[in-house]
């Protein structure tokens, strides 16, 4: 079987409920260091965040590779609609990814969303507080 289609089976096979939904809506970059992810009384929430994430990186992907294949067939001329990632996506995945200590993927999220909305990214509160922490423990900060 090839890697696209398991892909597609497994963004297929995670499916969010209602109230799972709720309860990621909730969760941003505010919660760095209240919510403890690794501890064992928020095992149902860090799997729940880990799967979410594997959800978000899976339409990530397809949408990327559509794009690829959408480049790739259409004419230099000929201008078609082009497949986009809400910039959200972005951030929310920053947010998961430093909610589970992972700095280097909650990092590249905030860039790819600030790539996006180079024009509007200080509207966004959370986003700045999530890119501050991610600065912060790699000291990348001027005083």
């Amino acid at each position: 079987m090839s890697k696209s289609v398991s892909q597609l089976e497994e963004a297929d096979d995670i499916a969010m409920t209602a109230p799972e939904l709720h309860i990621l809506s909730d969760l941003d970059s505010r919660q760095y260091g209240f919510l403890l992810l690794h501890a064992p009384e928020n095992a149902a929430k860090k799997a729940l965040v880990l799967k979410a994430v594997k959800y978000l990186e899976i339409m990530v992907i397809q949408a990327r590779r559509q794009q690829k294949v959408q480049n790739e067939n259409e004419p230099n001329n000929c201008q078609s609609k082009k497949i986009s990632i809400d910039p959200k996506t972005w951030v929310k995945l920053g947010h998961f990814h430093l909610l589970l200590e992972e700095y280097r993927k909650a990092l590249s999220a905030y860039q790819m969303f600030y790539k996006t909305q180079a024009e509007n990214h200080w509207q966004d509160s959370t986003f700045l507080y999530g890119l501050g922490l991610v600065y912060f423990h790699y000291n990348a900060f001027q005083w």
